[in-house]
């Protein structure tokens, strides 16, 4: 449990510390925050996802994960394909990256980086949902997951 508060706090300082170093213009509408899931490696995990835009075309994604036995916390920075849909209200924008995770407890004590691809869904002005692959390239008990949340803008 201490290693969860732990993870948590650490996820919290992330998302105030880039509210502060970003620029308010790239922060507008587009930084979120919301449940997620993340499933591979034989189990689901329930977890916190978010997104801070740091420029038009850039994103820090922190993420907190609970998977059974351990927390996995950490980042992935993005570039985002912004693509214009005026026949739709659902704005989808797909994005490319890589990632940083910290595992801890039992035996997800490991450090694994990775690449990450997927889209953001504009649902609404409030609404974003988030589909998303992150494959490690890195060789220390990891594991291919797809992670699927929904994210409230502010």
């Amino acid at each position: 449990m201490k290693k969860n508060i732990v993870a948590l706090v650490v996820l919290c300082s992330s998302v105030m510390g880039l509210g502060i170093i970003t620029p308010a213009q790239a922060q507008m509408g587009r930084s979120t925050i919301g449940p997620s899931l993340a499933i591979g490696g034989g189990q689901t995990s329930v977890g916190i996802d978010s997104k801070f835009g740091v420029s038009d075309n850039v994103s820090a994604r922190p993420f907190v994960y609970f998977p059974s036995g351990g927390t996995f916390f950490g980042s992935a920075l993005t570039y985002d394909f912004n693509l214009t849909n005026t026949g739709s209200r659902v704005q989808i924008t797909p994005f490319l990256g890589g990632a940083v995770s910290i595992g801890t407890g039992g035996i997800n004590n490991s450090t694994t980086v990775g690449l990450v691809g997927g889209a953001d869904f504009d649902v609404t002005d409030t609404i974003q949902l988030k589909a998303a692959l992150n494959v490690p390239i890195t060789s220390n008990n990891s594991y291919t997951t797809v992670n699927l949340g929904a994210g409230f803008r502010f």
